[in-house]
């Protein structure tokens, strides 16, 4: 039995579900906010906020089949280094008290089709998989608690059931009566297990190799495998069963972080609260931030416009980031800033990988220059020109604050393992040029000059909750912004 001791990390709100059918996939991408194309070694990918929650979801479509299921989860946790991992979609049930619309949560996979023949007959060798113990664990707590029924259509609220059992998976679709040779089969060697399906042991065993990842399997029942496929398929039971499994999975990802609670009261020591304030925790000194001029080497890749920087400082500095994981951000940072719309699509996009720093950065001869960096320490660095229409470069505040939130979520999309908490850190490099008003009330024919060029920055003196960066993203921009142009108008007192 393999499975089941993986833990869950808690510093990551990144979540990856797969499914196989494209009813499947419909039935997931309903429940994500603003879903996103991410391309990633040829695979693609949605990424989107589960709707309620903090959780990013990466979400795709494997296809029918253990290898192809195997294939795509190893791709996937490599990618996303996920906090879990979950597989939904449609099964078919193999006992009498289980029925169409019903919910399977697989606490153990079997691979049913290993084994040997000889002269006494077929031997089954199987290979299994246990769910982890933590996922089991929520998935329960949902099942009883039971408010995620509140989202099922009132005709099935009270009768659709969850079963918490064993699930068989092999490489063919099974719709053959009780007597069938492969049912009796699998009623005599498997008789434990609630439904048959054909991606759950890929998925399960990969997930087990992929870096002991937590994994649940959550099936819906469409029918029962017993020869009426075609009635009940005829009926839109496909696609009720999975929805009926989104839901529950849902309500999965949303219960992974319960808020914490003390004897006393709520508990201060972490800027995690139940009404999601943005709370700021100081620190003893400031944290130590790489700013752009020096994680850049001096090249093309460096531009004389004055440029808006923003960076996320781990806090504590978490474990250094592989080298052959460096190369490999290097070339997702281009994909992750085209799909946010940061590069265009057209525009030439270069790449940059060292052993302490992969960077990405577009240049033209119009002042655009905009980029994005991960060193190996763990810190997330963005930039981009500030806008030019005339003399000057000009740093409105509403666009400045529209700006951030919009950076902050760049880097909090990028797929490497993130802090427990981040030290923001703000600044604006080359600014004699700069001056500080509306970009509608600009003379583009006059400038302000300052007496230097020397840069505005923001200090990384204190730090927030991993979470806040996507709960508050409004809030902190705002407070970046403030900071930023209060230390613009008063340098000296800052």
């Amino acid at each position: 039995m393999l499975g089941k001791g993986a833990e869950l990390n808690e510093a990551s709100d990144k979540i990856v579900v797969l499914t196989a059918l494209p009813l499947e996939y419909q039935a997931v991408r309903s429940l994500l906010e603003d879903p996103r194309r991410v391309d990633h070694a040829g695979t693609i990918f949605e990424q989107g906020r589960l709707a309620g929650t903090s959780h990013t979801v990466y979400l795709t479509s494997t296809g029918p089949g253990n290898d192809s299921a195997a294939a795509l989860t190893e791709r996937a946790v490599s990618f996303v280094q996920p906090r879990a991992v979950f597989f939904t979609g449609i099964a078919g049930g193999l006992k009498s008290d289980i029925s169409p619309g019903d919910i399977v949560v697989a606490t153990e996979v079997h691979a049913y089709h290993g084994g040997k023949h000889d002269p006494d007959g077929f031997k089954a060798r199987p290979r299994s998989w246990e769910a982890s113990y933590q996922l089991q664990q929520v998935a329960q707590y949902v099942a009883n608690v039971g408010t995620w029924r509140r989202k099922l259509p009132e005709g099935v609220r009270t009768s659709t059931a969850v079963h918490f059992k064993p699930i068989v998976a092999g490489d063919v679709v099974l719709n053959a009566p009780q007597e069938s040779s492969l049912r009796t089969f699998l009623d005599h060697s498997y008789n434990g297990a609630a439904a048959v399906e054909m991606e759950g042991a890929g998925f399960a065993s990969a997930a087990h190799k992929a870096q002991a990842v937590p994994h649940l399997m959550i099936r819906g029942i469409s029918d029962r495998a017993d020869g009426t496929k075609q009635n009940t398929d005829g009926q839109g039971l496909q696609e009720a069963a999975a929805s009926h499994a989104a839901l529950f999975l849902a309500e999965v990802i949303t219960q992974l972080s319960p808020p914490p609670t003390s004897v006393g009261g709520p508990d201060f020591s972490t800027s995690r609260r139940l009404d999601d304030e943005l709370v700021w925790q100081p620190l003893e000194q400031p944290a130590g931030v790489s700013w752009r001029k020096n994680l850049i080497p001096t090249s093309e890749y460096t531009s004389s416009a004055s440029l808006l920087e923003l960076h996320l400082v781990p806090v504590p500095a978490t474990s250094r980031v592989p080298a052959v994981r460096m190369q490999q951000l290097a070339a997702e940072l281009v994909d992750l800033g085209r799909s946010e719309g940061f590069f265009t699509n057209l525009e030439h996009v270069e790449a940059y990988d060292s052993a302490e720093v992969a960077f990405v950065a577009a240049k033209d001869r119009n002042d655009r220059s905009v980029g994005i960096a991960i060193t190996r320490s763990g810190q997330r660095s963005a930039w981009e020109a500030l806008p030019h229409p005339g003399l000057s470069y000009v740093l409105d505040e509403d666009r400045t604050r529209d700006r951030i939130e919009i950076l902050l979520k760049i880097l909090d999309s990028i797929a490497s393992p993130a802090a427990s908490r981040y030290a923001p850190a703000v600044a604006v490099e080359n600014t004699m040029m700069v001056t500080v008003e509306r970009l509608s009330e600009v003379n583009p024919h006059s400038a302000r000059i300052r007496p230097t060029d020397a840069p505005i920055e923001v200090q990384p003196e204190e730090a927030i909750g991993v979470e806040m960066i996507s709960r508050c993203g409004r809030e902190l921009a705002e407070e970046l912004t403030a900071r930023l142009i209060y230390s613009f108008r008063n340098p000296r007192r800052h």
